[in-house]
């Protein structure tokens, strides 16, 4: 049976509008940017809950937020049809990324940093030279809406997730599609690379594991009651934390497929949640930018 917690912290970070739409923590976790229904990205300090910075430009509300892997940049994609990338140290916009016919849904950075991906509810997925703003190529074959998109390490693929419930793997060079997966049955929401990059963790209504060589569906994950936001891996692999829209955040075990520990008392739909770097606590935070800190391992 699952452990339920308690939160031993819980900070209201002032958004300013009725509901944060998405939220994404910076690599060393101690970072956090907001998008919310308006045009402005907000920085955030995750210990004291102050705004330390905004970022303006986009002409309609944001929709996904990444950072690089650096944490020096961020990109926002929002339904003005573009994505930005901004310098976090200043808050200069970088690049404007246009093309999309529809709303860009997420978007990813390469590992250095040289590229771009946007997932758009035009169905397309583009590649992009950050450092000039070039459309390298458009990667078509999903029949609806791209939601999200992740690069390989060597940033040679692709992966992308759909309205149309399927994965696909793509060649970025070619533009070919290397591999269909029908992975959910509606929205695929989140994807999330194993260190091996072997297996991608995706989420709809439920949580999968899919070897990506082969197709093969390596474990599901059931027990949330309404869409899953995000899936992140611990850094040993061996447990995933999930963040969904019925105000839980759960940790699986991932060889059993058991829930170990279910995060409950959030007021609003969760939109992420994630470990701290060192993983002694899990932060959580909701739509309406609530944040809940939980010990983990969780104490007796």
């Amino acid at each position: 049976m699952a452990l339920k917690q308690e939160a031993i912290r819980v900070m209201q970070l002032d958004i300013k509008t009725p509901h944060d739409l998405t939220c994404a923590f910076s690599p060393d976790k101690r970072q956090a940017i907001t998008g919310v229904v308006g045009k402005v990205v907000r920085l955030w300090d995750v210990g004291s809950g102050t705004c330390s910075r905004q970022f303006e430009g986009h002409t309609r509300h944001i929709w996904g937020l990444s950072w690089s892997d650096d944490g020096q940049r961020i990109m926002s994609g929002a339904n003005d049809n573009t994505a930005r990338v901004w310098d976090v140290g200043t808050g200069d916009c970088l690049q404007v990324l246009e093309g999309h016919s529809s709303f860009v849904r997420a978007q990813a950075f390469s590992k250095d940093n040289r590229l771009g991906a946007t997932a758009s509810g035009d169905s397309t997925v583009r590649v992009w030279d950050l450092a000039t703003g070039r459309c390298l190529q458009t990667l078509v074959g999903h029949q609806d809406g791209a939601y999200a998109v992740l690069f390989t390490a060597d940033a040679k693929r692709v992966i992308s997730g759909s309205r149309d419930g399927t994965l696909r793997l793509w060649d970025i060079a070619s533009g070919e599609c290397l591999r269909v997966i029908p992975a959910h049955r509606t929205h695929v929401q989140h994807l999330a690379w194993s260190a091996d990059e072997r297996r991608i963790l995706s989420c709809s209504l439920h949580i999968r594991i899919w070897d990506v060589e082969t197709g093969q569906c390596v474990r599901e994950f059931e027990g949330h009651k309404d869409t899953i936001r995000t899936v992140e891996w611990s850094a040993d692999g061996r447990r995933i934390l999930s963040a969904s829209h019925d105000r839980t955040a759960c940790v699986w075990d991932v060889e059993s497929a058991e829930r170990v520990s279910v995060l409950k008392g959030h007021p609003g739909l969760l939109v992420n949640a994630t470990w701290t770097r060192d993983e002694s606590q899990i932060v959580t935070i909701d739509e309406e930018g609530e944040m809940r800190f939980w010990d983990w391992p969780p104490r007796p």
